[in-house]
């Protein structure tokens, strides 16, 4: 039977349509296995070290790096690159904001001349003395807020974890009151420099890796040094007494560009920003689990030996600090806040300074 010119158009027109939604349902899958394919691509970072990898400082970036990997189900690889591969440690902020490298493992005191609140978080002497008055601080206290938004405007997100319980002096003389250091030459860094300096030393810059020469050739009588370097960096053949209490339970960072951040699909960015708190929380435990080990090894071998200062000492040595603090509190309002946070949380501990 012949069909009319009505007829024809109307079968053409659902052919056509026909075809149109074929075309739809077609891209529409294209982008579905599009969007699948993005989710399931693996995305590798680079994490630019500030010490070398088998250091304890460098088991956070290796720990946080195999827990992602295993968090995201291996779509995000965490690449490690030794100190000085991507550029100097002292500039590592400088090149992370510009997204040159994606992350860095670091020590905030490198950063003291850029971002003052790196100080801060360091851990000022005579401040904290275990990783749960970190938290508290950080956390309860607002400090983390403070130190977060400095790094914010670097666009840098910021993440703490605990270094050294044990951080400070490493000498070849015994130390249990202040007047044993008057006039000792003792390697110091930032604030610690000036902490040695108040306490009556002379500070001398020496390069972490030049340091077990300067301790046995006698340059240095001492100096300001977690008690993981005396296994680490063999500090223990050169040390021989550590003094305790702790100057401070010191703090590293974990610095992440928040370019890289944003690129990254919205699951492995939570994973990203909820997730590494926790994971460093895990790796401090273990960085002050190995500080503990690394003092008690060197005595067992009998070469290190502990030395403690009394607390009529502590408050001495606190008086001496306190305008180290102020002289902080003055370099800006933000400043000020973060040092008042700190002064709170020594008084309520019953450490007040001055």
């Amino acid at each position: 039977m012949d069909l009319s010119r009505r007829d024809l158009m109307k079968k053409a027109g659902m052919v056509a349509a026909g075809a149109g939604f074929a075309g739809l349902s077609l891209s529409m899958a294209n982008k579905a296995i599009g969007a699948e394919e993005a989710q399931q691509k693996v995305i590798h970072w680079k994490l630019q070290a500030s010490y070398p990898v088998g250091t304890a400082v460098t088991m956070h970036a290796v720990e946080w790096a195999k827990h992602m990997e295993k968090l995201t189900n291996g779509r995000l690889k965490i690449d490690i690159f030794p100190p000085g591969a991507m550029c100097a440690v002292n500039d590592i902020v400088n090149y992370l904001q510009r997204g040159v490298f994606d992350c860095s493992l670091t020590y905030g005191g490198f950063y003291t001349g850029l971002i003052p609140e790196s100080d801060l978080e360091i851990g000022l002497p005579q401040s904290w003395q275990s990783y749960d008055e970190i938290w508290d601080a950080m956390t309860n206290r607002g400090l983390g807020d403070v130190i977060r938004e400095a790094y914010g405007e670097k666009n840098i997100m910021w993440y703490t974890g605990a270094a050294d319980c044990f951080y400070h002096f490493n000498t070849n003389f015994p130390v249990t009151k202040l007047s044993d250091l008057k006039g000792k030459k003792i390697r110091a860094l930032g604030i610690y420099g000036k902490y040695v300096q108040a306490l009556g030393c002379s500070v001398v810059v020496v390069p972490g890796a030049e340091m077990y020469m300067a301790m046995k050739l006698g340059t240095i009588d001492g100096a300001i040094y977690g008690a993981t370097g005396l296994m680490d960096v063999k500090l223990h053949e050169v040390v021989k007494y550590y003094t305790h209490p702790t100057a401070a339970q010191i703090a590293i960072s974990l610095l992440i560009n928040k370019d890289a951040l944003k690129k990254l699909p919205d699951d492995l960015r939570n994973i990203v920003q909820e997730g590494s708190t926790y994971v460093l929380h895990d790796s401090s435990m273990k960085y002050i689990t190995m500080c503990k080990a690394s003092m008690a090894e060197a005595e067992r071998l009998g070469s290190t030996k502990r030395t403690y200062l009394p607390e009529e000492e502590l408050v001495k040595m606190r008086k001496l600090v306190a305008p180290l603090w102020d002289e902080l509190a003055a370099k800006s309002p933000r400043m000020k806040k973060g040092v008042e946070i700190l002064k709170k949380q020594m008084r309520d501990l019953h450490r007040p300074m001055g």
